[in-house]
């Protein structure tokens, strides 16, 4: 009976070990990019903060210049608030743009019987050509030269070439229709992942009761999906936010800085014109706003959506 009880603790105590042993590692496990987070990241937000009260610009040390280069930001810098005012149209037509489509071909695909595998990866496909590929192609695309693509078929209307790229009215929505509508791959696929959610049994109850699909959609599927529209939306806005790649390759922000972003103009005054300080106080501001748009998204978000 003793060596039983024994036999019983001592199995008690081997799973127990086994149990925090997995836990140890899964702690050490955690600990690496926690603390590349806390390098890259954390150590990185606060010299940066500490940065924008300063002039440095790389080949002197930083001088504590106060509050100056907010108050240049604010009161002598219009071509910044150009850049802020590009980024912001982007993000607004990249959001829209990306949601709407990411979410219609996502519903389309759920109604057809087969080809699902095909049509999600043909779509999806687009989002794996590299940046410098995307920029040549939009290059090629709008080359404002009567033998550009977009500038041959409309020659063959009878129309002038137009000038897409070296026309200030022109080149941001030339610089964006490209990744506009061939950038929507992860937000379909994560719209795919939240439809295959939703139980069948309310669809089927809903035809029943004789509903219209239109009736369905906006009833049923938009009120389950919330979460995942409001996940893409933030997702979106902040990838948005961070644009750099079209303006840099293909314009450099140019003309007139009528394709200047926000984070291109940090790079610019950072690592071209040295003036670090300045690009600090900048990035400051950006990633302030940022957090503030993102925190008034998920004011939105309501109530927790349950599929029960």
């Amino acid at each position: 009976m003793k060596s039983i009880s024994m036999k019983k603790i001592d199995n008690k105590y081997r799973k127990r070990r086994v149990k925090y042993k997995q836990e140890i590692i899964a702690y050490k496990m955690l600990a690496i990019p926690l603390i590349l987070w806390g390098i890259f990241f954390v150590f990185a937000l606060f010299r940066v903060i500490y940065l924008s009260f300063t002039d440095w610009n790389i080949f002197k040390a930083p001088s504590f210049v106060g509050l100056d280069n907010y108050i240049r930001i604010f009161t002598n810098d219009g071509a910044l608030w150009k850049a802020f005012s590009n980024t912001f149209i982007w993000t607004v037509c990249t959001v829209i743009g990306h949601n709407l489509i990411g979410l219609g071909t996502a519903y389309m695909i759920t109604c057809i019987s087969k080809g699902e595998k095909f049509f999600r990866a043909a779509l999806f496909w687009p989002i794996l050509v590299s940046q410098v590929v995307g920029a040549t192609m939009i290059e090629w695309i709008f080359d404002p030269s009567p033998y550009g693509f977009l500038n041959t078929i409309i020659g063959h209307f009878g129309l002038k070439s137009v000038a897409w790229l070296s026309d200030p009215d022109m080149a941001l929505v030339s610089l964006m229709l490209y990744p506009l509508f061939l950038g929507f791959g992860i937000r379909m696929l994560i719209y795919l992942a939240g439809f295959k959610q939703i139980p069948k049994a309310f669809y089927e109850a809903a035809k029943i009761d004789g509903a219209s699909n239109w009736t369905i959609f906006k009833k049923i599927t938009i009120p389950l999906l919330k979460p995942i529209i409001l996940l893409n939306i933030v997702y979106t806005t902040i990838e948005s936010f961070k644009v750099i790649g079209p303006m840099q390759l293909v314009t450099n922000g140019g003309p007139i800085g009528s394709t200047m972003s926000v984070v291109l103009r940090i790079y610019q005054d950072g690592f071209v014109e040295n003036k670090m300080g300045y690009a600090s106080s900048i990035a400051v501001m950006f990633f302030i706003f940022i957090l503030i748009v993102t925190i008034i998204q998920f004011r939105f978000e309501g109530e927790t959506v349950t599929y029960e």
